[in-house]
């Protein structure tokens, strides 16, 4: 069985294209919500996007490929959201970096809980697994950079390596699970309260 080519036939260069792509994108996200991946096609993306399905085609070749360059963007969003959170770590306390990094990554995660639960199960089906752990890469790294510069503020035994590793996957975790199947914990701020305690105490303790 030959493998599903899940990338786009072209990129868009002029203007109108872009607006095109654009459209189809967001019409895709839109066809995931509402149907769900099984429900989810060409003609109905196209359809809510207001192009023909030979417009859609020119750029990507079956379902795969729109939900695989909506994983990917969602990535790229997850990252810009973290690394914009600490663009300047020196200027922020041990504290209040935390709290951002907290407050960003619950952010990127709410942008659409049902289509990131919808994105994060295709994962695998659409071959971006590489993508979503050079996300965790990339976040992991923004915060390492963070605790190194108020490595003056952690315990001296700290290794902000492994404590970067740590905070990213408890983040990642406790959003997700809040996103996925406890939606209680998006009420309130309380996700986000949680995981800052969570991980406040942790970076404090002594290993």
């Amino acid at each position: 069985m030959r493998p599903i080519d899940t990338n786009p036939r072209k990129l868009p260069h002029q203007g109108r294209a872009k607006a095109t792509v654009e459209a189809i994108m967001t019409a895709t996200a839109q066809v995931l919500v509402e149907h769900g991946y099984e429900g989810a096609t060409t003609a109905r993306v196209a359809e809510r996007a207001g192009v023909s399905v030979g417009s859609l085609y020119q750029y990507y070749p079956n379902k795969e490929a729109l939900v695989a360059s909506l994983v990917e963007h969602h990535a790229d969003e997850i990252v810009h959201v973290m690394e914009a959170a600490l663009t300047d770590p020196p200027s922020l306390s041990l504290d209040e970096g935390l709290a951002a990094i907290v407050e960003a990554g619950a952010k990127a995660h709410r942008i659409s809980p049902a289509l990131h639960k919808i994105l994060y199960e295709q994962v695998p089906r659409v071959g971006r697994l590489a993508k979503a752990m050079d996300t965790h890469r990339k976040v992991t790294a923004a915060i390492e950079r963070f605790l190194r510069a108020h490595a003056h503020e952690l315990p001296k035994e700290a290794d902000p390596a492994t404590m970067a590793i740590v905070v990213e996957t408890a983040l990642e975790a406790m959003v997700h699970k809040a996103v996925i199947d406890r939606h209680e914990l998006l009420d309130y701020g309380l996700v986000e309260r949680e995981t800052l305690r969570l991980i406040s105490s942790y970076l404090r303790s002594t290993p």
